[in-house]
């Protein structure tokens, strides 16, 4: 659980109070998901969330922006999305 996802969460309204206590506990509620450490902070985009992406089939920066909008603003993401697209290719080849 990254600390980004668990501090939205603690700004976050929920249903119950055991909700949020479950949050503190470093335990994520099953229809939550952690978008991981912010890599593109114009569109809050997660590493998590452009990993999926890349699993998903998103082989380019540029397919990255087309599906989650991240790199498409201010461009200063685009090598790290790089890198995240370059690591999960290894991994893939492995």
């Amino acid at each position: 659980m990254s600390r980004s996802w668990a501090v939205e969460q603690l700004s976050a309204d929920h249903a119950d109070r055991r909700g949020r206590l479950a949050i503190v506990a470093g335990r994520p509620g099953g229809n939550t998901v952690d978008r991981g450490a912010v890599v593109c902070s114009c569109f809050g985009v997660g590493a998590n969330q452009i990993a999926e992406a890349v699993r998903g089939g998103c082989t380019s920066v540029e397919a990255i922006g087309a599906t989650l909008h991240a790199g498409t603003n201010c461009g200063s993401c685009r090598a790290e999305i790089r890198t995240i697209i370059e690591a999960r290719r290894l991994q893939a080849a492995e």
